[in-house]
């Protein structure tokens, strides 16, 4: 027996979204976030170095080493104490927030981090040392987030204050720190401080340049990309539209040609000859397949133009749901000889009502489509550890190994489920394969070909708390 798990796929993000935000923005809100969740490494790091220095203060002192660990547990404070307020800030971006917003949030953040790297730089020496380097880091990610304008923007905030502070130390406005406990050679001059300084800064404009221009090499071809998708998404929507108009409009032609056939059943069945009979027959089934395709595709199209946060989660009793579901479908089952047994406990869930009965009206009406004559279809549901799992299990034609990962995919349909029902659309389980993606349900389907099928569905949100409605 065979298994397959529907993969759930992140969801499509919106046309108007798009129009307003435009595709790369979903990266710059994950900047943002990424930015904060290094800052707590680094408070970690300034502790643990702190730390360190403290408990090893002679040992460091014996190797001429001066470890400013109470300067580091400031910086942590500093850092700990915005970056809990700016994690509060990115925890509330989300699509509808605006990209000013999200770029202001991080250019906060790169003026927050280069104040603590001057005074990094400065406590650790900011010629005696590589640690002016630091500022690198800020500068090349500015040149992957940024234009280059405002790159250079970056790179020269850091010079002012790299420059500036080696110049108040050479004035002697500020005290001389750093890690050496004793300065020698040109480092130990005013002068030779700062042409050390600037020749530092000479690097960082060097790669600022490289950086900049490989970033917007990446950047124009990510623009390009973003058009052409777009217009695949116009494109798409656009043949998806006139699809949508062509079968709406072919509604009302089925529904006259199918109420004529019920006059002439109706008025002059006896009147006709026996192979106009089974003529008229065979448009009657043909109609009825078509109108039952028509309206999948509807359904279908319907489903995929909805916003993907157009869900209206609410309080569902799975049992009370799967009852409701099933009427409908006896009298399909009782003409195919089929029988149901239902043995689903008293769940609950959080999800959206209409959509879930859609989507096991689907799931339910192909188990009596696919099952033999005296077949039985079950349906069960358990607690499961994620959530409510809702089975719905027959004992039909079965589903061969090589065809359960393409049954999701519209019209697509076996030669056994061809050959054993002509009427099916190929879209039910297409219908399945969208929900479950919208409502993020697990699917699973498991099968043996003459044995039966079942699928299984895992519903998330089970057990809430009752709200008093």
């Amino acid at each position: 027996m065979a298994e397959f798990e529907l993969q759930l796929q992140e969801p499509t993000v919106s046309r108007e979204s798009l129009a307003k935000k435009g595709l790369a923005d979903a990266a710059v809100m994950q900047n943002a976030v990424w930015f904060v969740t290094l800052r707590w490494y680094v408070c970690a790091a300034f502790l643990v170095f702190g730390i360190i220095g403290w408990s090893l203060k002679s040992a460091f002192v014996s190797l001429s080493l001066r470890v400013p660990y109470v300067s580091l547990w400031v910086l942590a404070g500093v850092l700990l104490a915005a970056n809990i307020v700016l994690q509060a800030v990115v925890r509330r971006f989300n699509e509808a927030t605006l990209r000013q917003t999200v770029l202001k949030s991080i250019w906060a953040q790169i003026s927050l981090d280069l104040l603590v790297v001057t005074a990094l730089v400065y406590e650790i020496g900011p010629v005696e040392t590589f640690v002016a380097f630091t500022y690198l880091f800020h500068i090349v990610l500015s040149c992957i987030f940024f234009p280059p304008k405002e790159s250079l923007l970056v790179t020269f905030g850091a010079a002012l204050l790299y420059l500036g502070l080696v110049a108040l130390e050479a004035a002697g406005a500020l005290p001389p720190r750093g890690i050496l406990l004793a300065s020698a050679g040109v480092a130990g001059q005013p002068f030779a401080r700062i042409i050390l300084a600037a020749s530092g800064v000479a690097i960082w404009i060097i790669v600022w340049y490289i950086t900049s221009t490989l970033s917007r090499t990446v950047r124009l071809r990510d623009q390009q990309l973003s058009i052409v998708n777009r217009q695949l998404i116009d494109a798409n929507e656009e043949k998806n539209r006139q699809m949508l108009i062509t079968t709406h409009d072919l509604k009302a032609p089925f529904a006259g040609i199918e109420s004529n056939i019920q006059v002439l059943k109706y008025q002059y069945w006896n009147d006709l000859p026996e192979n106009i009979r089974l003529i008229i027959d065979r448009i009657d089934a043909r109609a009825h397949m078509l109108r039952d395709r028509i309206n999948a595709i509807l359904v279908l199209g319907d489903l995929k133009s909805r916003p993907v946060d157009q869900i209206s989660p609410e309080r569902v009793d799975l049992r009370a749901l799967i009852g409701s579901v099933v009427e409908p479908l006896r009298e399909k089952a009782e003409e195919a000889h089929v029988e149901f047994r239902i043995d689903v406990p008293a769940l609950e869930a959080s999800s959206d009502r209409e959509q879930l009965a859609m989507l096991f009206s689907n799931l339910i009406s192909n188990a009596v489509s696919y099952s033999r004559e005296g077949g039985v279809v079950y349906l069960g549901g358990v607690d499961a550890d994620d959530g409510a799992m809702i089975t719905v299990r027959d004992e039909g034609i079965g589903i061969r190994d090589d065809a359960l990962p393409l049954i999701f995919d519209e019209y697509y349909r076996t030669r056994e489920a061809t050959q054993h029902n002509r009427q099916s659309t190929g879209l039910g389980l297409a219908i399945v394969k969208v929900i479950a993606q919208r409502l993020r349900l697990k699917v699973r389907v498991r099968s043996e070909i003459e044995k039966g099928t079942e699928f299984m569905v895992t519903i998330p949100g089970i057990g809430l708390p009752d709200t008093g409605g």
